[in-house]
């Protein structure tokens, strides 16, 4: 290793630069105070008009979302086996031998801005009963927040503001929720998309009863609402904060080329611009606590670059050199997501402080998707990839039964499948022409022998009629499931431990999201009964309806609460027993409920900002 690079000391060390550490940052630099950014990825090449990310996607065979990102100096170590441009990308989670759980399903990026880099920007606040759920519905394995609705709902505001948030007060002020919202969106909504149009006309009235048939308990006859209403976007109906009006490409995952979406890298920017300082390909391998154990003193982290080497055929001629970087500050943060905030406390021995509950509760929302080709054209891919979702299953008794979900209707046809279900997997049966295989363009040339007039009738006519819907699932919190270190010898190229993962969807929960699962088959069925479909096609067959993916959304491993034997964190997202140590971001979630989790963690991270400034100024 090289020698030690001496740094200055910050009022705040940030580690992290996604939303979460991109805000903190920028409001604790605006009022002049001192701060570092530490960022394990690179940046990601942009250039005028983003046509490099452009040409990257263009030119990547797999289409993957972090493709226009997989460059040198980029990507770090991150657990997307599809980049082979950074070190050790290959199995960075790490399962032991006879691993009998769940993969976990979900990634995410480390590249300055985070992984808003190719979000599609949906940003749906908690409902109230989100944070009461063990209280309201009396779920034995959920935990009540330690903040309210009430708490939050002021940094809800100022992050919408901040960031940008297109969507209707209306919608979200039904009595059913009961949400209030002291201040409208600073944007109207979206338009909705021709899918949403078809959808709206055929189930705006139509309801469903939540009770499902063979419940461990007697349901109560509960109707819920199928009626689509407009998706809240960070994603600009108008031109805000010096970026445009989207103009409809369907390209949010993988990339926004005209920065009409928002991205944690405008926030990075604007702290830059206010004082801050960013280091980038910077790793944080473990945390320095003075001779009690209790106050953070340091921060010691790896300096990677790539250099040419020869004998590295295997890394395209190159090989990653690391030096060491240490930090002081009077604060740390710790914003580096639900997978590497608690490796990074594992590593630095905090579990001796907090116990088993560190890395503990792991969760996601499991993920069901179906496809259907409607019987007349629905002309998909004008528009976000998502612009109305149907969340009248959000919130109701059926909660002390099974999870509560969230459906999208997709606006990108069959395209954005996360899995590839429907491109190529060969998994459903056709026809005997093919002509509905929910297949590749590579299926209908080899295995149909489609060409010329043939294949280009055989697109279009698909394209027009691809409907697709999604419906992500509230997961609970099990202590079992949960990141722990790896093996030592389990190392990745930058000599870290790389996350070892125990982690199961089903069996461990009382069979909450099994039963949400078939209800959401249910669901998608009455759905597509509905708008008129002319073949469906769902995940996994009856009876098991256990095929899940993962939504990206990585919660829970370093939960709040008032009580430090159950929890890391207090309600302003401070260890407990580490005063100048914050930890922020969907790890410090007690419970995940089922909307998409970015506005949460941002309003979090806005409130423990404050805190954090409050502390500063009282020197404590």
């Amino acid at each position: 290793m090289a020698t030690r690079i001496s740094q200055p000391e910050y009022d705040v060390i940030i580690v992290g630069s996604g939303v979460s550490g991109a805000l903190i940052a920028n409001q604790l630099a605006r009022k002049q105070l001192r701060v570092l950014i530490l960022e394990a990825g690179g940046v990601a090449r942009e250039s005028i008009g983003r046509y490099e990310l452009l040409s990257a996607y263009a030119a990547s065979t797999s289409k993957a979302t972090d493709s226009p990102y997989c460059g040198d100096n980029i990507l770090a170590t991150q657990p997307d086996p599809r980049n082979t441009n950074a070190p050790d990308t290959s199995n960075y989670l790490y399962y032991p031998p006879q691993y009998s759980g769940d993969m976990f399903k979900s990634f995410y990026e480390r590249i300055v801005g985070g992984t808003t880099w190719h979000w599609q920007a949906i940003y749906v606040r908690m409902l109230p009963t989100d944070f009461k759920l063990n209280s309201t519905y009396h779920v034995k394995q959920a935990v009540d927040w330690p903040i309210g609705y009430s708490d939050i709902e002021p940094y809800y505001v100022r992050a919408e503001e901040e960031m940008g948030v297109s969507g209707s007060m209306d919608d979200f002020r039904r009595p059913r929720f009961h949400n209030p919202m002291s201040k409208p969106y600073p944007m109207p909504p979206l338009a909705q998309s021709y899918v949403d149009q078809q959808f709206k006309e055929a189930i705006d009235e139509e309801y469903m009863d939540a009770r499902l048939e063979g419940a461990p308990m007697p349901m109560k006859r509960e109707m819920i609402s199928l009626r689509p209403t407009p998706v809240p976007h960070a994603i600009n109906s108008q031109p805000y904060d010096g970026r445009p009006v989207c103009d409809g490409r369907t390209s949010c995952v993988p990339l926004c080329p005209i920065k009409a979406r928002y991205e944690a890298v405008f926030h990075v920017e604007k702290a830059l611009r206010a004082g801050a300082t960013l280091r980038k390909q910077a790793v944080v391998r473990n945390l320095d606590f003075d001779s009690e154990g209790k106050r953070v003193v340091g921060v010691h982290y790896l300096n990677w670059v790539w250099q040419e080497d020869s004998t590295k055929p295997e890394e395209n001629g190159r090989r990653a050199v690391v030096s060491e970087g240490y930090a002081t500050g009077r604060i740390v943060v710790l914003a580096a997501h639900g997978i590497e905030n608690p490796m990074i406390l594992l590593r630095s021995n905090a579990a001796r402080s907090c116990g088993p509950v560190l890395g503990g509760y792991l969760m996601d929302h499991p993920m069901k998707q179906s496809f259907a080709l409607a019987k007349a054209p629905v002309f998909p891919y004008r528009g976000p990839q998502t612009t109305s979702h149907i969340e009248g299953f959000r919130d109701g008794a059926f909660r002390e039964v099974y999870a509560s979900f969230k459906c999208s209707i997709k606006n990108d046809g069959w395209a954005s499948t996360i899995a590839s279900w429907p491109r190529g997997s060969g998994r459903f049966p056709s026809t005997a022409q093919g002509d509905w295989l929910p297949g590749s363009i590579v299926n209908l040339v080899r295995d149909f022998g489609y060409a010329g007039t043939k294949l280009k009738e055989t697109l279009a006519k698909h394209a027009t009629h691809q409907i697709t819907l999604n419906s992500a699932c509230e997961q609970l919190p099990i202590l079992e499931n949960r990141v722990s270190l790896a093996p030592a010898d389990k190392k990745d190229d930058l000599g870290l431990e790389r996350p070892q993962i125990a982690y199961k969807v089903f069996d461990n929960d009382g069979g909450y999201v099994e039963r949400c699962f078939h209800k959401i088959i249910q669901f998608h069925n009455k759905v597509f009964d509905h708008i008129g479909v002319t073949h469906r096609f769902m995940m996994d067959d009856q009876p098991t309806f256990k095929l899940f993916l993962g939504s990206g959304h990585i919660m829970g491993t370093t939960r709040m609460g008032t009580d430090r034997t159950k929890a890391v964190v207090d309600p302003e997202c401070r260890a407990f027993d580490h005063p100048n140590l914050f930890v922020v971001g969907s790890s410090v979630f007690p419970t995940g409920a089922n909307a998409n989790p970015t506005s949460t963690v941002a309003a979090l991270a806005l409130r423990a900002a404050d805190s954090i400034e409050r502390q500063l100024r009282s020197g404590s």
